[in-house]
């Protein structure tokens, strides 16, 4: 059994926790980031993780590249340009790869798709998903976050991502249906009994507000974190999700 860890989000954890700012000469300012104690601090991570999942192999999930959102949605994630990656990120990312064979971990990525995706697609039951990003929560299965162990169901899962491609996601830069946020998402869908009901309360919504299904299913597209089946290896292509037939 694998555990999948969200490793871009903790090794950035990690580095930005061993970021600091110096005055080299009077009025010059730079940062800079201590990458053995930034290591450390990972290496320290993924230890306790393991010490929590014993008899899993530890599998380190990156993103590959631009992902097929681009494609979908031209201004995806275009608002995280301003901000700054702690110094020597890419670095970090390299000595994890270098050093992975010999600590036992190993290194999972994919084409055309983050790293979010990598953890849906390979997560086969029994995997845990260690992760404490909130849009995991749209997978069905084990996940290892702060609270602990947990398992989310196939509906809890369907709910999260339907909310989810109603309120879309400022983060990741795109809008999603205009006046819904998680609240009045969640109580749209609260009544539903299955997941073709929730796509059409999220299709009526988009409606609503002037928008076509093409529209609603972008942003679903957006939305949808990629789960088992739904990625063609052979190709080394997503298969972007379809609303479900009623």
């Amino acid at each position: 059994m694998k555990a999948l860890i969200d490793a871009e989000l903790f090794l950035y954890r990690c580095a930005a926790g061993a970021e600091f700012e110096a005055e080299w000469a009077p009025n010059d300012w730079t940062y800079f980031c201590r990458h053995g104690e930034a290591q450390a601090s990972f290496q320290d991570q993924v230890a306790e993780f393991m010490d929590q999942l014993p008899n899993f192999d530890a599998v380190l999930v990156f993103s590959e590249g631009p992902s097929f959102r681009h494609s979908l949605w031209p201004a995806y994630k275009a608002t995280r340009k301003k901000y700054r990656k702690p110094a020597g990120y890419g670095r970090l990312i390299e000595w994890v790869k270098t050093v992975a064979p010999g600590r036992g971990w190993s290194i999972a990525t994919l084409p055309e798709v983050e790293g979010d995706d990598v953890l849906g697609i390979l997560c086969d039951p029994g995997d845990v998903i260690v992760s404490q990003d909130k849009d995991m929560l749209t997978l069905p299965g084990l996940h290892l976050r702060e609270e602990g162990l947990i398992e989310v169901t196939r509906r809890d899962a369907d709910m999260a991502f339907y909310s989810q491609a109603l309120t879309g996601d400022a983060a990741d830069n795109y809008p999603g249906c205009p006046k819904y946020g998680p609240v009045t998402a969640r109580k749209l869908l609260a009544d539903c009994d299955d997941e073709s009901d929730m796509w059409f309360a999220v299709r009526r919504a988009y409606e609503k507000a002037g928008f076509d299904e093409r529209y609603a299913v972008t942003q679903a597209r957006c939305a949808r974190i990629l789960r088992p089946g739904e990625y063609d290896h052979e190709r080394g292509i997503p298969l972007l999700w379809k609303p479900p037939v009623a």
